[in-house]
């Protein structure tokens, strides 16, 4: 019997059981400030464009600012040093990007792939590490980068999209601006839920059954348009314990936490409040990373399921009981 109590319970069992897959889940994070849960967090915010506008502002403002471009001149010919010491740093931070986003990629492959192997097996899998997932995710880097990209594109062009009447809204006051936010809103903001959660399924399908780049968003398409609906009530699921969780963390954190850090802000004691700080980021990490094995251990378990068998939503099995 379909039901979405057995893949949110599997997920459970094994991001509690395989705490390994917890160094994936840290980096993994990283990509999960995207995809579906970025437009559901938008719809609940007024902010035009969301961190896409302010970025592209602050690029473009510095690209195209006279100042900035005098001030660079002035700091090489009064201070070659401080010059290239400002650009060793910016190499090393985009060192330091580049590093992240391929653990990233690599953690998101090796999450997928194992927590499908531990699925499959009838019996808890004893021989699996960190090193035997970067090994198993490698060969998918390029692939699942690529899916990656493609949904970040697809949800911040969408997001830019329905956010420009707000941004015009900003000048001029007009019910016209306020009706075209609405109705852009209702056109590209399913469409890019859509597509992230197609994209969600053709990462899968990448890492589990080695397609190609095509081939994958072509499974990935598939399966979600013979299952639509449960996509997107798991979607919302997921979404809502996401949400439940940091708030129970912040919570925590301010509970037991903060109170630390006001008391050694009061009596000047900088060991204490430090210590306050990383046991506050210490938890977020933590959480971060279960928070992660457990919603990709949730959509490969999904995805399994529905590679065999179309899903039965919520919704349908409501309607077909009163009928």
């Amino acid at each position: 019997m379909f039901s979405y109590r057995t893949f949110i319970k599997q997920a459970w069992q094994i991001s509690k059981r395989y705490h390994h897959l917890w160094f994936f889940g840290i980096f993994a994070s990283l990509l999960a400030i995207g995809g579906e849960y970025q437009i559901i967090t938008q719809s609940a915010t007024s902010h035009p464009g969301g961190s896409f506008i302010s970025s592209g502002n602050l690029i473009l403002q510095s690209l195209f600012n006279s100042s900035f471009y005098e001030g660079l001149s002035l700091l090489i010919s009064e201070n070659p040093a401080a010059f290239w010491a400002l650009i060793s740093i910016t190499l090393l931070s985009l060192a330091l990007i580049v590093i992240m986003i391929y653990l990233a990629i690599l953690s998101q492959s090796a999450l997928v792939s194992q927590s499908a192997q531990i699925l499959m097996s009838k019996k808890k899998k004893e021989n699996l590490s960190i090193n035997d997932g970067l090994k198993e995710a490698r060969p998918h880097f390029w692939r699942v980068l690529a899916l990656n990209l493609s949904s970040y594109i697809i949800v911040t062009f969408s997001l830019f999209l329905f956010s420009l009447p707000l941004v015009f809204l900003l000048v001029i006051d007009s019910i016209a601006l306020g009706f075209a936010y609405t109705l852009l809103f209702i056109i590209f903001a399913p469409i890019a839920l859509s597509l992230a959660l197609v994209i969600k399924y053709a990462i899968a399908a990448r890492v589990l059954e080695k397609l190609s780049f095509v081939s994958s968003l072509q499974k990935g398409l598939h399966i979600f348009k013979e299952n639509w609906l449960v996509s997107l009530e798991m979607a919302l699921i997921l979404f809502l314990i996401n949400f439940l969780t940091g708030v129970a963390t912040l919570f925590f954190i301010a509970l037991f936490f903060l109170p630390m850090l006001f008391v050694a802000l009061q009596f000047y004691a900088p060991v204490m409040a430090a210590f306050s700080l990383i046991l506050s980021i210490s938890t977020m990490l933590i959480i971060a990373s279960w928070l992660n094995t457990f919603q990709i251990s949730a959509w490969t378990s999904l995805y399994l399921h529905l590679q065999d068998k179309k899903g039965i939503s919520k919704l349908e099995r409501l309607f077909a009981k009163r009928k």
